[in-house]
């Protein structure tokens, strides 16, 4: 069980580094912008998923063998801190692989609030194009004599 921990940890911490520094080329790209950069990088994104979603398989691996011999836990966290009690050395490797995968999060959410932005722009930019910048007005003053209206005020002034 602690060499199976221990392995994970080591694994983890390979594919968040990797993950990290893909999403920060990623960020870079996004605002260069840099489209053949943006579809040379989606093959690598696809390789870390693919190796995260191992890792999540393998942590379930753990924690169930963890169950089967009475160390039941929600997390490697918590695990580790049963198997490897007052050992810092784990510890410090739990809390960096937290702290990686807080900065993947955020990483992940400023790339994706990027990517909005941009798709927001790119339709705009098409609004104007199909209307050819001449947008309605929302509000159009239309002259008295062609309404009937002779004022605009709560007491109109023929009054």
């Amino acid at each position: 069980m602690e060499r199976d921990i221990l392995q994970f940890l080591e694994e983890i911490s390979a594919v968040q580094e990797q993950a990290i520094a893909v999403l920060t080329k990623k960020q870079r790209l996004l605002v260069k912008p840099d489209r053949e950069g943006l579809s040379q990088i989606a093959t690598e994104e696809k390789d870390i998923l693919a190796y995260l979603d191992r890792c999540v398989k393998r942590r379930e691996e753990i924690l169930a063998a963890a169950k089967k011999i009475g160390k039941a836990s929600d997390s490697i966290q918590t695990l580790s801190r049963q198997i490897f009690p007052g050992n810092p050395d784990v510890r410090r490797k739990v809390d960096e692989a937290v702290f990686r995968s807080r900065l993947i999060r955020n990483l992940n959410l400023t790339n994706w609030v990027m990517t909005q932005k941009s798709i927001i722009h790119l339709t705009q930019m098409l609004e104007i194009v199909a209307t050819r910048g001449q947008g309605k007005p929302t509000y159009k003053r239309v002259p008295a004599q062609e309404t009937g209206v002779s004022g605009g005020g709560f007491v109109d002034r023929t009054a």
